[in-house]
């Protein structure tokens, strides 16, 4: 009987770590729709600057932007959400969250580097 205890006890850590690399890649994501959005003006700057540009323009692709990347955040927080409370406590479910984390981790740097 205690063995039962003890697995139930892992398998709510196991949830309970799950669901906290999910709201952290949930948080980093959410950061990222504006990080992707500076991104974006940044280049379009340094494209204008060297082709020529005007800021209107690239405001107005920026708020045509801004919604796609909001849909694209919510896709990705409800289909992340999903896979991993299908997935729990499976590696392939750890390899999501570690080539999550990377991608996310990989846009902040390009960011930091080009701004």
């Amino acid at each position: 009987m205690p063995s039962n205890h003890e697995l139930e006890a892992k398998d709510v850590l196991i949830a309970g770590l799950a669901l906290a690399l999910w709201l952290i890649t949930v948080a980093l994501g959410l950061w990222e729709v504006y990080v992707l959005r500076q991104l974006y003006y940044l280049i379009y700057a340094r494209i204008a600057r060297r082709f020529g540009g005007d800021f209107e323009s690239a405001d107005a692709i920026g708020y045509c932007l801004l919604p796609i990347l909001a849909f694209g955040f919510i896709a990705f927080a409800i289909g992340t959400g999903e896979w991993h409370r299908l997935n729990l406590g499976r590696p392939r479910s750890w390899k999501v969250f570690a080539a999550t984390l990377a991608v996310q981790l990989t846009i902040l740097l390009v960011y930091e580097v080009i701004s």
